[in-house]
């Protein structure tokens, strides 16, 4: 042996182990599998559906749930086809009161009711926005609270919001109170002047000066006629100059003369004295 690691025998014979050249040959056929391998799953994940690659990012995030997207969607076409609330009792949480409105001059004025966006707010509440389409071809996004009692159970916890844009956040574990401290009445006018502003304005420019500095507040631009505004609660009972506030309202759809009972969340704040809006998001009854 002349620092062989192997060594042949008379007449080619080996002595039972491969030569180094078969080792070489079986390595370069493994080595090239491997590569031919991750070739294929590359492809794999390039060629796979978008909707397969978006729903494999989405696994574990926590959701709603079928139960609750299905009760919002559902309560949000009887709410726009029937406000009464016998018609909206089947979906109402226990102790749960609606104030009564106007069906629509014709029925089936939904087309399509669909959950485009949802906020968890904890303690199995949510508010999930539902995007109407009308047969009119007009949209209207309901913003709808949501409790979820366990599996397959959910419910809604009040009045819906109308707004532009999916709400951000809604509902609040505690239950509205009336407004604290010495700036009721200022808080009060805002909101007066506010609502009506927002149902009616066509940009967000006209309600500058009702909005806070650096907030944006996006109108409904005349979709909904105000009919009259009615109680302003806070939640929570602090006299900060930050407030989370529900406004009552009664609203009519032009197209279809519905009238319905509804409630907006408005986050206020104040600077230099002065009292003003910094986002309209979801409400409660």
């Amino acid at each position: 042996m002349s620092g062989s690691l192997f060594k042949g025998r008379k007449g080619g014979e080996s002595d039972g182990r491969p030569p180094v050249a078969m080792l070489r040959s079986v390595g370069r056929v493994a080595l090239w599998a491997a590569v031919g391998l991750l070739l294929v799953r590359g492809a794999e994940g390039v060629l796979a559906a978008p909707g397969e690659a978006a729903a494999s990012g989405q696994v574990g995030r926590p959701g709603p749930g079928a139960a609750a997207e299905a009760t919002a969607a559902g309560f949000a076409r009887a709410w726009l086809e029937d406000p009464d609330p016998r018609a909206l009792s089947p979906y109402l949480a226990e102790g749960v009161h609606i104030g009564r409105g106007t069906a629509p001059s014709e029925p089936g004025q939904v087309a399509q009711a669909d959950v485009v966006a949802d906020e968890n707010l904890g303690g199995g509440r949510w508010v999930l926005t539902v995007s109407c389409d009308l047969r009119d071809a007009s949209v209207l996004s309901l913003a709808v609270p949501i409790v979820r009692r366990g599996a397959g159970e959910a419910a809604v916890m009040g009045a819906p919001s109308i707004v532009a844009v999916p709400a951000m956040a809604g509902a609040d574990p505690e239950r509205p109170r009336p407004v604290a401290g010495p700036d009721t009445a200022a808080i009060s006018e805002l909101v007066n002047k506010f609502v009506p502003a927002y149902l009616s304005s066509a940009s967000s420019k006209e309600l500058s000066y009702l909005s806070a500095p650096g907030s944006v507040v996006v109108p409904l631009a005349g979709q909904l006629k105000l009919l009259s505004t009615g109680r302003v609660d806070q939640l929570g009972d602090g006299e900060g100059p930050r407030r989370e506030l529900i406004a009552a309202a009664r609203v009519r759809e032009p197209a279809s003369g519905a009238t319905y009972p509804a409630a907006y969340r408005l986050s206020v704040l104040r600077r230099s004295g002065r009292w003003y809006v910094a986002a309209v998001e979801g409400a409660v009854a």
